[in-house]
């Protein structure tokens, strides 16, 4: 094999903290106590030499830096201190730059020069939004009602819109990697329905976090015990959020049930609770990088940025509420301004950001699921 190592790579991943990877000796201590690494597909430690090596086509093209589950047990416990859990986070953030369609909003969300940019999009479509429909110098009268403030229609359509190229960029993403995968692979595939079904159960239950745990070699502090239950709280917070919206827009359209709805409405309820369960998790995610520093893992822009509009998403959608309901006009409908273009920040750029991983990584439990060595068709 003719290797053409590629130095710009390198450079890359080392920018986003992976550490030092010439500490590094290939004992392969990493791959034996990782819970999730089996002897068909022996990870961190080839996505390290490829690193080394900087074979950036391979480790782009690698499913298991997906599969991996960043419970750091390999960091733990690797003899030289090489971070292997570091390189496969830094291996995710260059996969999401490198797989982005178009190309130029992988870039974006990795650099915060373009925040601003980033920002100011959602807030002049809904700022002429509010200047065609004269709400810019003039507020409605009576009780806060957000809907007479914004119609309903003009944010869904607005919305609906936006996230429509937001999915078609993250189905191009998802396809790129999945084509890089194959040409990496040398499996047979399985039948796609089987391999369908299995991934959205194993989704679901959320049983490969667990593992990590319950299948620990022994009892190192990962510090990462933590991550099973906040990712639930976020999964589960996040479905209830979207069921929530759904559900509201049923209620409008299917039913005429006008906004806004009574606080004891199940509906309701469900997206209180699912607010406050995102909030809890996020403040958990965010102390425990501050409190346990470099020792739980890399924190890069990337990885803040997320905490910090996930988190800011939902307390002004908490606060938009409570305005409401207090009857605070004047702060009321500027705060669903800002809760609207959070919301449009976290969906609309969600192929490029830490939730991108929604499509990564269920695209490589897809493809790790219906793929088989040769071998076992023979």
């Amino acid at each position: 094999m003719l290797a053409t190592p590629d130095l710009a790579f390198k450079r890359q991943i080392l920018a986003l903290d992976a550490g030092d990877l010439a500490r590094c000796y290939q004992c392969g201590t990493c791959s034996v106590v990782c819970p999730l690494s089996t002897p068909d597909n022996p990870f961190p430690r080839k996505e390290m030499i490829w690193v080394q090596w900087g074979l950036r086509e391979r480790a782009l093209a690698s499913a298991s830096i997906w599969l991996c589950h960043q419970c750091a047990t390999c960091t733990a416990y690797c003899p030289r201190d090489a971070k292997p859990a570091n390189v496969m986070a830094a291996l995710r953030d260059a996969s999401r730059a490198h797989y982005a369609v178009p190309a130029f909003m992988g870039r974006a969300l990795a650099d915060p020069r373009y925040l601003p940019l980033l920002f100011a999009v959602p807030a002049l479509i809904f700022l002429a939004l509010l200047g065609w429909l004269g709400r810019l110098g003039r507020l409605p009268e009576g009780r806060v009602v957000f809907s007479k403030f914004i119609p309903i229609l003009y944010v869904e359509a607005i919305m609906t819109a936006f996230v429509a190229l937001a999915v078609l960029g993250a189905v191009a993403g998802g396809v790129r990697y999945w084509q890089a995968m194959r040409r990496a692979s040398g499996h047979n595939e399985l039948h796609p329905s089987a391999a369908l079904g299995r991934t959205i159960l194993t989704i679901l239950r959320h049983r490969r976090f667990a593992e990590c745990k319950s299948q620990a070699p022994g009892t190192r502090a990962t510090h990462k015990d933590h991550l099973h239950r906040t990712h639930l709280a976020v999964f589960w917070g996040f479905l209830g959020l979207v069921t929530t919206t759904t559900a509201v827009g049923i209620g409008i359209y299917a039913f005429g049930y006008l906004t806004p709805w009574p606080l004891w409405h199940p509906v309701k309820i469900l997206g209180n609770v699912s607010g406050f369960a995102i909030v809890t998790a996020v403040a958990v995610f965010a102390w425990r990088r501050i409190a346990d520093g470099r020792r739980a893992g890399k924190s890069t822009y990337t990885d803040w940025l997320f905490l910090a509009v996930l988190l800011l998403t939902v307390l002004t959608g908490l606060l938009c509420e409570t305005l409401r309901l207090a009857d605070f006009p004047r702060i009321a409908y500027p705060m669903y301004v800002v809760h609207l273009i959070f919301i449009f920040f976290l969906l609309v750029y969600l192929p490029y950001s830490k939730l991108a991983h929604l499509v990564y990584r269920t695209t490589a439990m897809l493809h790790a699921t219906r793929v088989a060595p040769r071998a076992s068709t023979k």
